[in-house]
């Protein structure tokens, strides 16, 4: 790019800034609540029943929601305006969780109420999790869009820390159904600040349709466009094989408070340091991204962070101790999130804005899908062991430095060698026939 390019850029680039840092003021207090609600209707669920069954429901509703919602979400958002979407989602789990804590504290709420409401919330998140991915890529390109997922992934990360503890906190001191009526007015905030930066005559990019009746219209044909646009995006394919793959076999993870104090004999303030330093691990592994993982290494972070992970994986089935396993579990956190958050950035910038929808709601849907297959595998293969998980986090772990190895000589290394990926994706999915006929035609003559 010339200098003059440069310079005329500047000022088309400058509006974003000052509008995604408003935006990402509103996706922290987003981001918190998802923290919050992590703890709080599980304990608003054990408060109505002791019901084991009911308890699972309540952490189950992301992984149902994205079951569920995910392929159709990426559809829609790829027809709507994303941060119509996303305000319509805010106001959907503002009212759910708004209703939660309404119920809750006249003590009208019933298990199955809070499962419903749960649900809605979780499935509701889905399209906004994948309309954000969307916007971000609208708000931001280049080596913003990898600092902007960074710090986006950072504040998840601290989400899930911290939000569980924050939300004990305020049960602790002003009740459980005060707390909820704080987990509602993050939301809210969120809502807010997206309403400023969409602005109230926010429309739908050329093209699509502006109305939601448009959208439904062929939806199940966008989700077959979707899936076979990433069949023939042979990057972006290898990639989501690896991610999903990774998060089946990191699924051992699971076991780990099992191991700790079965096998290691650990308290609960020791096995409280391991899970503390994996959630640290995340925030490392978030914050490193956008300074280790400049654009010509981009693919080689992902090899090595799966790599690195799949050992320190198998080396948790080894240690004997406090201190080696918690050393071990960082390093699985920080390399998965910070795989995570250069292969989403990878994604934004490669797939063409009208398929990123989709791509990105495949994507996630598939590696979150393979989560809890890959828990109840390992707990079923660690039950057949005697219960011993060690050999279990050993095979685990190098199942995932395996799979990093057989996507790279699959093709991910012919892509790593290139100064630039900037239109790989269109060239893969250009139809070759024509051309292969052209070149043989003269020797036939």
């Amino acid at each position: 790019m010339t200098q003059e390019n440069v310079r005329t850029a500047e000022p088309r680039d400058q509006p974003s800034r000052s509008r995604f840092a408003i935006f990402f003021g509103g996706k922290v207090f987003s981001l918190m609540g998802d923290g919050l609600a992590f703890l709080a209707v599980p304990l608003v669920v054990l408060q109505l029943t002791d019901d084991p069954f009911a308890a699972a429901l309540a952490a189950a509703p992301r992984t149902v929601g994205y079951l569920l919602f995910g392929l159709i979400a990426g559809a829609i958002v790829d027809r709507l305006n994303p941060r119509l979407i996303m305000l319509t989602t805010d106001i959907v789990r503002f009212s759910a969780f708004l209703a939660l804590a309404l119920l809750a504290q006249t003590g009208l709420l019933q298990v199955w109420m809070a499962l419903v409401l749960a649900f809605a919330a979780s499935g509701a998140g889905v399209f906004f999790d994948t309309a954000l991915a969307v916007a971000v890529r609208d708000l931001v390109r280049g080596e913003r869009l990898l600092r902007a997922n960074s710090w986006l992934e950072t504040t998840n990360q601290a989400s899930l820390v911290v939000g569980p503890g924050v939300f004990g906190l305020l049960s602790a001191t002003v009740g459980l159904h005060t707390a909820l009526f704080g987990n509602a007015a993050t939301y809210l905030l969120s809502l807010v600040t997206v309403f400023v930066v969409a602005g109230p005559g926010a429309t739908p990019a050329p093209g699509r349709p502006a109305k939601l009746a448009g959208a439904l219209r062929g939806l199940r044909q966008d989700v077959a466009d979707g899936l076979r646009f990433l069949r023939g995006a042979r990057l972006i394919l290898l990639l989501t094989c690896l991610q999903t793959t990774a998060n089946f076999f990191i699924a051992v993870g699971t076991l780990t408070p099992f191991y700790a104090k079965n096998f290691l004999g650990l308290s609960d303030a020791a096995l409280g340091v391991v899970v503390g330093l994996g959630g640290l691990g995340g925030l490392l592994g978030a914050i490193a991204a956008p300074r280790l993982a400049v654009p010509v290494r981009q693919l080689a972070v992902v090899v090595v962070s799966a790599g690195c992970l799949g050992l320190a994986l198998a080396g948790m089935g080894l240690v004997g101790g406090l201190v080696p396993l918690a050393a071990l579990n960082l390093v699985v956190s920080g390399g998965s999130i910070l795989a995570v958050v250069v292969i989403r950035s990878i994604r934004q910038e490669l797939v063409p804005r009208e398929m990123l929808g989709r791509v990105t709601a495949t994507a996630r849907t598939a590696a979150l899908m393979a989560g809890p297959v890959g828990a109840m595998a390992a707990g079923l293969l660690a039950g057949m062991n005697g219960g011993d998980p060690r050999p279990v986090f050993l095979c685990f772990g190098l199942m995932v430095v395996t799979c990093t190895v057989l996507v790279w000589f699959a093709g991910l290394r012919e892509y790593a060698g290139r100064s630039s990926l900037d239109g790989v994706v269109a060239r893969e999915q250009r139809p070759e026939p024509e051309k292969r006929h052209e070149r043989a035609e003269p020797e036939t003559r």
